[in-house]
């Protein structure tokens, strides 16, 4: 008799335990692509930081690119966000932004900050 009612005890654990993964394949499925985008931002804010000594770069040819990168990764970058300028031997390329996640019954603003700085060559 002991044993029919030790059948079904993990029903409740297994039930919470799949309520938990589905929420967090939701969330997932939400923050990995956006970072992934911004990610990817950062790289190429650094690979024209790093290309910014050639002469057909200009502080606002850089920018522009920066800005189209944004739209293609669907980042909400304005053309205000992003400053670029140079002092010296050095240039500098600011992108500040912020992107709203939306976690099923919570949104989440997260402020994204691309600081990069490289010597001109």
């Amino acid at each position: 008799m002991a044993k029919r009612r030790e059948i079904g005890a993990g029903n409740v654990g297994c039930v919470v335990s799949l309520a938990i993964l589905v929420v967090a394949v939701l969330i997932a499925m939400k923050v990995i692509p956006t970072r992934v985008a911004v990610a990817e931002l950062q790289d190429y804010c650094e690979k024209e930081a790093e290309q910014a000594s050639l002469p057909r770069n200009s502080d606002q040819m850089i920018a522009d690119r920066i800005l189209i990168k944004a739209q293609e990764n669907n980042l909400p970058v304005r053309k205000e966000d992003i400053n670029v300028r140079r002092d010296g031997s050095m240039v500098h390329v600011e992108v500040k932004y912020r992107v709203i996640l939306d976690l099923l019954v919570y949104k989440y603003n997260w402020d994204v900050e691309h600081k990069v700085d490289r010597t001109l060559f």
